[in-house]
Order: C-alpha cells, then sequence, then structure tokens
C-alpha cells in the first residue's frame, strides 16, 4: 500500500524519433527492475528492498509515430507523426522563437498541447504525480534541470537538492565527466515549450531532469543516426548497461534526497545497502506479510504489460541491429564504388 512514503518516478523515453537509442534503454531498464540480473558483471541485489519505496511507471517509446518514420528511413527525423517537436509542445513560454529557430525541427504547433502525445502525458503526470521526471534524449552525454526556456536554476531548497542528486549521480557513476545543470544554461541554446519545465513551474514536480544519454561528437552533421545513435554492438551495449545503472543509482540518490528534504515521509525503509555504498541503517517495524505485499507493488506493471514490454524489446532490437547491418553493408558498398573513379 503507498501510505505516502513512497516515491512516485515517471520516465519518458523515445520522444524524438531519430534517438533510437532511447528506447532501448528503456526496455533493458524493465528487464532489469523486474528479472533484476546483474549489469555488466554487478550484481544488483542489494537493489531490491530499495524498490520497496518506489513506484515506477516508464513510458518505452512516446513518439510512436516519429519512431516509425525513422524506421522508414528518415533517419534525421526528431518530429512526431503529425511534423510536430514534441518536446517544443508544452505550454510554459510555448511558441517563443529564438534567432536560430528552425522551423522544420522545432515546430512548437499550432498550440499547447495541440499534440495527443503531449495530452497523454499531460495527464499521466496528473494522475500519478510524480516525485521525479526524466525525460530521456539522445545528442551528447549531460544530467540536466530545469530551465530550458532562459539561461538559469530555480532558486532555493528545490534546485539544491536538484543539483545535489545529479552532481552525486555524476561524481559516483560517471566519474564527473558529464555535463551538468540547466538545458537552457548548458546547451548553448534556449528551448521553449518543453516538457521538463512544464514539470517544474506548472505540475510542480520536485525534480524534474532531462538526461541525455549518448552522442558521437565525431559524427557528420549529415549522419544523423551515427551522431543520436551508436552503430555497433560494443557500444550499444556499453550505453544501454551504462545508463541502466545511472537509473538505479538516481533511484537512491532522489529517495534520499526527497526524505531529507520531508517532501515524502520516512515511512518504513528497512535497512539497506546502496549500490557501491555502505549501509544506510534506519530503524523499522518488520512484518512479512506487509513486506510481500511491497514486493508486488513495487512496480506498477501487470504481468501482461511484462509480457508485452519483452516482446517490444525483442523486436526493437531486431529492428535496430537491422539498420546496424544494412547501414554498414550501404557503406561497404559506397566505399567499393569509390575505388573506380577516375
Amino acid at each position: 500500500m503507498d501510505n505516502g512514503s513512497k516515491v512516485h518516478i515517471l520516465l519518458s523515453f523515445g520522444q524524438h524519433g531519430r534517438e533510437l537509442i532511447t528506447s532501448e534503454v528503456a526496455l533493458r531498464l524493465l528487464y532489469v527492475l523486474t528479472e533484476k540480473p546483474k549489469i555488466a558483471g554487478v550484481d544488483i541485489s542489494s537493489f531490491e528492498k530499495l524498490l520497496e519505496n518506489l513506484v515506477i511507471k516508464v513510458v518505452p517509446m512516446e513518439n510512436m509515430n516519429g519512431r516509425k518514420r525513422v524506421e522508414e528511413g528518415e533517419l534525421c527525423d526528431r518530429r512526431n507523426g503529425r511534423g510536430v517537436d514534441l518536446n517544443r509542445n508544452w505550454s510554459v513560454d510555448w511558441g517563443k522563437k529564438e534567432k536560430d529557430y528552425d522551423p522544420y525541427e522545432e515546430n512548437p504547433g499550432i498550440a499547447p498541447f495541440s499534440e495527443p502525445e503531449a495530452q497523454i502525458m499531460r495527464e499521466l503526470s496528473r494522475s500519478f504525480k510524480p516525485h521525479i521526471w526524466v525525460n530521456v534524449h539522445s545528442g551528447m552525454e549531460a544530467l540536466f534541470m530545469p530551465y530550458d526556456h532562459k539561461n538559469t536554476t530555480p532558486n532555493g531548497a528545490s534546485a539544491h537538492s536538484m543539483r545535489s542528486v545529479l552532481e552525486n549521480l555524476n561524481r559516483r557513476h560517471f566519474q564527473d565527466s558529464c555535463l551538468v545543470g540547466s538545458g537552457g544554461g548548458s546547451v548553448g541554446y534556449l528551448a521553449h515549450g518543453t516538457t521538463t519545465d512544464y514539470m517544474y513551474d506548472i505540475a510542480k514536480v520536485p525534480m524534474p531532469f532531462t538526461f541525455e544519454i549518448y552522442g558521437d561528437e565525431k559524427a557528420s552533421s549529415d549522419d544523423c543516426f551515427k551522431m543520436f545513435n551508436p552503430v555497433d554492438k560494443k557500444t550499444f551495449d556499453r550505453v544501454v548497461n551504462k545508463w541502466c545503472m545511472a537509473f538505479l543509482i538516481l533511484f537512491e540518490e532522489g529517495l534520499r534526497n526527497l526524505r531529507d528534504a520531508q517532501i515524502v515521509s520516512q515511512g518504513t525503509l528497512e535497512n539497506w545497502v546502496p549500490i557501491g555504498g555502505d549501509i544506510v541503517e534506519i530503524n523499522v517495524e518488520r512484518k512479512s506479510s506487509i513486506r510481500e505485499r511491497r514486493k508486488l507493488e513495487g512496480l506498477d506493471l501487470g504481468m501482461q504489460e511484462l509480457r508485452t514490454y519483452f516482446r517490444l524489446f525483442l523486436l526493437s532490437t531486431f529492428l535496430l541491429m537491422f539498420m546496424f547491418c544494412a547501414r554498414i553493408s550501404k557503406n561497404r558498398n559506397r566505399d567499393s564504388g569509390n575505388l573506380f573513379d577516375p
């Protein structure tokens, strides 16, 4: 039973069609959370007790029609099926255009929430009331907090807690290699009408984040697939495993900070061992029947949904690998043809 002590976490992947790797991380994360295997040789059994204190909702592919366009060959397309950038279709500072505005890539739609995908995500945030929100993208490696539409971060204790979570995650897992800060102040351009800014300003989510999980800086600007997605299996596996572990550490850091800030109650969190950390001792009342019930409630996913996600994982992995192979074959044929150019 969720008595107010559990942390609600809402994760959205695949908001931009061309960022295929994000949905692969989502499906792998669901598998990790339900099957609890090792990640790259690391035993994550210590995470089980932490999971009892979380309710997690995952949207593995927010922009399904946009993904279809990419799989059909439009490799640079980030928009949805109606040509709208879903991360410009939210109401905070909607429609404002910077000097470098690209009407093709950043079309905000005819009005805030004109797109069904944005409407669905808004309703989900209203009904679920997350404490932590993460919008997952690719194009670089970064851990962002609000704001996207201005070159600053919020003030006060909430901003301090958000930055603390990101900096601890960056230090513990990425050896301080990720860019940390506001999206608007770190990326080099301002974005208006974004989901994360809405989640903070309107939905009042205590900890809304945007994660950028992969980017190939050496890729040509014309090679969108390589710029936003790994193109070999070794890199693919490394990215997926690294970011699955990053989310587990985020859950730890977020839970600790939310309880320190008394945003959620202490509840009955049992002694648990943070991944790579020391034992955190909290006195609790142990009742086996309650504990078993919490295990069933840890993920807000039924068995039918889990089977569907697993099938999607297998299908999506097959499609991605097929695209990799087709791309490699095309490049080889092009290279072979160059040998005969005069």
